[in-house]
């Protein structure tokens, strides 16, 4: 008697639409993880928000520690293409130091680096380095944004990398919520305005 035939493990199907499946879960458990927080998210949840089996996940994520950093990684290269955007843009510098507030404080918190701090015990060296390459090219491109503001006289900043470590300090006031939920400001346009404002006084020539 024939053994029934079962079929290999393989590559899982990709979406009939939108994008490939590893970067659908991707999407997905980063928004999860940014809501949530690391212990909060199981790769099983994962799969029920992204719509595909466990074993999918599994497939391109064989950890939830790789797939937490993968999320991280992917969560700050986005940042820093929005940054990269908003410097291209035409008008003053002050008024893309806001558009960049705005567009940080839209990511939704438990805040990355409470998060990776927990979850840094649980991860290799290789994967904190990982981590740690994709937040300084962050900060390198704020950095060459303050520098060339500098340069072209908007702006007084002889230590543009130190500057760009303290506006995104300042941004995360913006982002703070108390026990009560209440919050210091009304909402992400005011608390752009309003930090970035407080910024322009100590820079501006």
């Amino acid at each position: 008697m024939k053994a029934p035939n079962k079929k290999p493990l393989g590559r899982p199907p990709g979406q009939q639409d939108g994008p490939p499946t590893s970067q659908h879960i991707l999407t997905t458990a980063s928004r999860l993880f940014m809501e949530n927080g690391f212990e909060s998210v199981s790769m099983n949840m994962v799969a029920q928000h992204s719509g595909v089996t466990k074993a999918s996940v599994y497939y391109y994520f064989p950890t939830k520690n790789e797939l937490f950093v993968a999320c991280m990684a992917a969560v700050l290269d986005n940042v820093k293409q929005r940054i990269e955007t908003a410097l291209a843009q035409p008008g003053s510098f002050q008024e893309r130091l806001v558009l960049i507030a705005q567009n940080y404080l839209q990511v939704p918190q438990v805040h990355m680096d409470g998060m990776v701090e927990k979850v840094k015990q649980h991860l290799s060296e290789e994967q904190h380095e990982q981590l740690n390459q994709h937040e300084n090219a962050l900060y390198e491109t704020l950095e060459k944004g303050f520098a060339a503001a500098a340069s072209r006289g908007e702006i007084h900043c002889e230590e543009p990398f130190l500057t760009a470590h303290l506006y995104v300090s300042m941004l995360r006031v913006g982002e703070r919520r108390y026990s009560n939920n209440e919050t210091l400001f009304e909402s992400n346009e005011q608390a752009a305005a309003k930090i970035v404002a407080f910024l322009w006084r100590g820079i501006h020539k």
